[in-house]
């Protein structure tokens, strides 16, 4: 049963590979997709176990034509990459262990992918943004392939439309550098994976969101990031035995999964995106802030749970059992404001912001985190939010905190310009 699946498999993909790129020679986009459709409904009836994969990508090339008539393209290379994902990357991944496996599942993403789609592209787009979006698919199929179950849906669409959503234009580096970028991504996953700071599902996540941020906002971003990766992994093991002893320890062994990544890193991530496309300074100010928050946060749990004072509910004052939700105590105060500074210092000193990052960076840092612990004693505490989705919120709560002291300091600093100005005219 397994030998006829892997070959039906091996059939889809490469009957595809095989015919996409004649099937954009072909006229309109309905005509092009059928001539591929025929195949894949000869495989659906062949193979039961291969069934939903024919269906997801026999969906995917007929939802091509159908969003052209409503002005809306999505690429033939695109459909062709999430292809590759689907079909021949999962036959090396299930004969190894979860990190090796999914490197792989990238490689021959990327291997059979990006000669399939720059053969279907014929020079119409660039080389550099294939590669880009092949090793996001590769990425991105990986981590869906490991964490989905109905996974012969879920890659295919779910890769071709994270593909589809950065398929516009905007600049990128050249083909190398694209490459180193992401081999540094991966050393950097691989490593906090070797100090068990993060799972394999997490090296990807980070990955994906290291790839993206130095490619929208730059290196100096994702470093003020990865500052809050390693700052929250050595902490967590701060006092890991005391946590331990009284039951609020991380779990795992303080070892991160893909959620609490996505849950503190989307909002920088979006962040970074906007600033590489928009160019607008709030957009810097708002992803150290949402970082800030991040960072403050972590640290204050890490750190304040080991505190020898009572916790106090921030709503309330009232004493609190150390761990629960929306607990504070000084000491995790004091640790949230460092935390918080430590981001704005960076941020300035990379060269980011001015000193108006450190400001920005400190007060909405402090402001984020204390509304992560308002949420965890109202929301969450009534199970109407998860520990991830309060991180989510308070990080955006950061973000827009730190883009209106922004604001707030730029018509400060415009306002003191133009006084200074008309003082210097009074004078001559």
């Amino acid at each position: 049963m397994r030998r006829q699946e892997d070959l039906a498999r091996l059939a889809i993909g490469g009957l595809m590979a095989a015919l996409l790129p004649s099937a954009g020679q072909f006229g309109p986009a309905a005509f092009s997709s059928s001539f591929v459709v025929i195949p894949l409904a000869i495989i659906f009836l062949w193979d039961r176990s291969s069934r939903l994969l024919s269906a997801s990508l026999t969906a995917l090339l007929v939802l091509r034509p159908a969003l052209s008539l409503a002005g809306m393209n999505l690429p033939l290379y695109v459909i062709a990459i999430s292809m590759v994902a689907s079909t021949f990357a999962p036959l090396a991944f299930r004969r190894f262990e979860a990190l090796a496996g999914s490197i792989i599942y990238l490689m021959i993403t990327v291997a059979f992918g990006f000669p399939i789609a720059s053969s279907i592209a014929s020079g119409s787009i660039s080389q550099e943004r294939i590669l880009f979006l092949a090793i996001l698919g590769g990425l991105s199929g990986a981590f869906l392939n490991h964490v989905s179950e109905a996974r012969d849906f879920t890659v295919p669409f779910g890769t071709c439309m994270v593909m589809w959503l950065f398929s516009f234009d905007y600049p990128l580096p050249e083909l190398q550098r694209i490459l180193l970028i992401c081999i540094f991504a991966l050393v950097l996953g691989i490593g906090a994976y070797w100090a068990k700071a993060a799972d394999s599902d997490a090296v990807l996540s980070e990955t994906i969101i290291c790839l993206l941020v130095i490619l929208f906002g730059g290196l100096p971003w994702f470093l003020l990031l990865l500052a809050f990766y390693l700052l929250g992994g050595g902490f967590t093991r701060y006092g890991y035995a005391h946590k331990h002893a009284l039951g609020i320890a991380q779990s795992r062994g303080g070892v991160r999964g893909y959620k609490n990544v996505y849950s503190n890193s989307l909002v920088p991530l979006a962040m970074a995106i906007l600033h590489g496309i928009y160019g607008s300074d709030v957009f810097v100010y708002a992803f150290v802030a949402a970082v800030a928050t991040a960072n403050g946060d972590t640290l204050a749990s890490e750190i304040g749970e080991t505190s020898k004072s009572q916790p106090r509910m921030i709503t309330s004052m009232k004493i609190v059992e150390p761990g629960m939700d929306g607990g504070v105590t000084p000491l995790g105060e004091a640790a949230s404001l460092a935390g918080s500074m430590i981001i704005g210092l960076l941020a300035a000193g990379t060269g980011m912001t001015g000193s108006f990052g450190i400001l920005v960076g400190t007060a909405a840092g402090f402001l984020g985190a204390n509304f992560d612990s308002l949420l965890g004693a109202t929301l969450q505490r009534r199970g109407m939010l998860s520990n991830n989705g309060v991180n989510l919120l308070a990080t955006a709560f950061g973000a827009l905190a730190g883009g209106a002291l922004w604001a707030v300091l730029h018509i400060i600093s415009s306002c003191t310009r133009v006084i200074n100005s008309i003082i210097f005219i009074k004078t001559l």
